[in-house]
């Protein structure tokens, strides 16, 4: 069951079964989602193929879109941001508020936030600068 409020953009392909609660959104302008079976997602999940963010700083003009897989029997809770490049096994759990990038997901495994410090010092800019 896919909720009245959930937001498909682009090539979105999804197997059988899924649950999907509103608000969320599953953007995959210019690439693709691809969704197993048995897909379980709370509310307020986003899951999109772009990111903008170089562009936004001034460091690239492009933005930048990589193909996201979802395997079968897959949760993802609630506030969690799925961008592109990931790749997540069958039978995983991605818990709340998890921001995941550019990041495979063995099969059958939990995810938690907080999540690590990936990239320290990435802007130098500063702020309002």
């Amino acid at each position: 069951m896919i909720e009245l409020g959930v937001r498909i953009i682009g090539d979105v392909v999804m197997g059988q079964n899924p649950s999907i609660c509103a608000p969320a959104e599953l953007m995959a302008k210019h690439s693709s989602i691809i969704i197993g079976d048995d897909f379980d997602c709370a509310a307020f999940v986003t899951i999109s193929t772009a990111d903008s963010h170089k562009r936004c700083l001034g460091l690239s003009s492009d933005v930048e879109r990589k193909a996201i897989r979802i395997g079968h029997r897959v949760f993802i809770g609630t506030n969690a941001v799925i961008l592109g490049g990931c790749d997540i096994g069958d039978g995983c759990v991605i818990g709340a508020g998890v921001v995941l990038k550019n990041m495979r997901i063995p099969p059958n495994s939990r995810v938690r936030a907080p999540a690590p410090i990936v990239e320290e010092g990435f802007y130098r800019g500063g702020w309002g600068a």
